[in-house]
């Protein structure tokens, strides 16, 4: 892609000053030795497989770092929320297990795979102990924050949007392209904020402006081609991504939002099990940090290039589950 050398570049030499920098950082996190021993077995297993369905240019840039720090091979696989679930699902039910890391922005997936015993604890990840307390549980450890934006393309929208009223201006109408509802819980407590904010009629109005995406990376893509003007929910480094690229896409943050965040669990029967934990520990270090939220939200003080979070409100998965049928019926769905 058209700017992806230089970017990786910028990136790379942003996350090795951020590293020289933040022990003069104030509130920037404590970086945790990791002990010799878990690099060595790490190492001696060679290799690890991502399961992701966070933007995948991202996590290659992670893979990356983790194979120039320590030399061990990354094999990433990404798919949208619900296939992912779905695949890692039939591997497990045929002891079939690919995957070492899971790394998502389904949390309820991962919640309810712990509680499965699909995934093992992350308590003793090298780390764990310095990692902010909202950000860690012994399922996941949460590596960045995602509050959802809208998007639009510069070229069609010039005006840019600033409230998630502006979905439903009738300017718009058939312009609209959103992350469907059914592909995951946290697309149902995106809805689940709208309606609450703005009611039955504002659901009933949207969908009749817009088409569906099973994930934000294909249709923020849409947007970036002009096949559509404005996307929501959108991810912030997904965008990112395409803007280094030269896609004409800005973004806003309205507020109230919620926020899809990056987190990340070890597979309980991954066949790498001691790489997986070494790359969980690499996701909470300063450099990765500056990579993975690279203009972006970091739940660590004190990593450069990043930004405040807006207002965010906590949306209860079950309560969002509960409300889904109705919503899709507003929707049109």
């Amino acid at each position: 892609m058209r700017g992806s050398n230089s970017l990786k570049r910028y990136v790379a030499t942003s996350a090795f000053a951020a590293v020289v920098a933040l022990s003069t950082v104030v509130g920037a996190s404590a970086q945790t030795e990791i002990p010799a021993e878990l690099v060595e077995a790490a190492k001696a297993e060679g290799s690890l497989t991502v399961y992701t369905n966070v933007d995948p240019s991202l996590v290659q840039k992670l893979g990356d770092a983790y194979t120039q720090a320590y030399g061990i091979t990354v094999d990433i696989q990404r798919q949208a929320s619900s296939a992912l679930a779905q695949r890692f699902m039939a591997e497990h039910d045929t002891n079939n297990t690919i995957a070492d890391v899971y790394y998502s922005t389904d949390r309820a997936f991962h919640d309810d795979g712990f509680e499965k015993q699909l995934f093992s604890s992350v308590e003793d990840v090298p780390g764990y102990a310095n990692w902010p307390e909202e950000a860690k549980g012994p399922a996941a450890l949460t590596i960045g924050y995602n509050p959802y934006s809208l998007v639009w393309n510069k070229d069609m929208v010039p005006e840019g949007l600033k409230s998630w009223e502006d979905l439903i201006k009738p300017e718009y109408e058939g312009q609209v392209i959103l992350t469907d509802p059914r592909s995951s819980v946290t697309s149902n407590q995106f809805y689940k904020m709208l309606h609450d904010l703005y009611g039955d009629d504002f659901l009933r109005k949207l969908g009749t402006h817009a088409t569906y995406s099973q994930s934000a990376v294909p249709g923020i893509q849409q947007v970036a081609a002009g096949a559509q003007a404005i996307y929501a929910p959108g991810i912030h480094q997904v965008v990112t991504g395409l803007v280094a690229s030269g896609a004409p896409l800005d973004e806003s943050f309205p507020e109230p939002s919620i926020s899809s965040n990056n987190v990340a669990s070890l597979v309980a029967a991954g066949p790498h099990p001691n790489a997986a934990k070494l790359f969980l520990a690499f996701l909470m270090t300063n450099e990765a940090q500056a990579i993975n939220n690279y203009d972006g939200f970091s739940p660590v003080e004190g990593i450069p290039n990043t930004r405040p979070m807006p207002k965010i409100l906590n949306v209860d998965p079950k309560e969002a589950v509960a409300a889904s049928e109705n919503i899709y019926k507003l929707l049109g769905l």
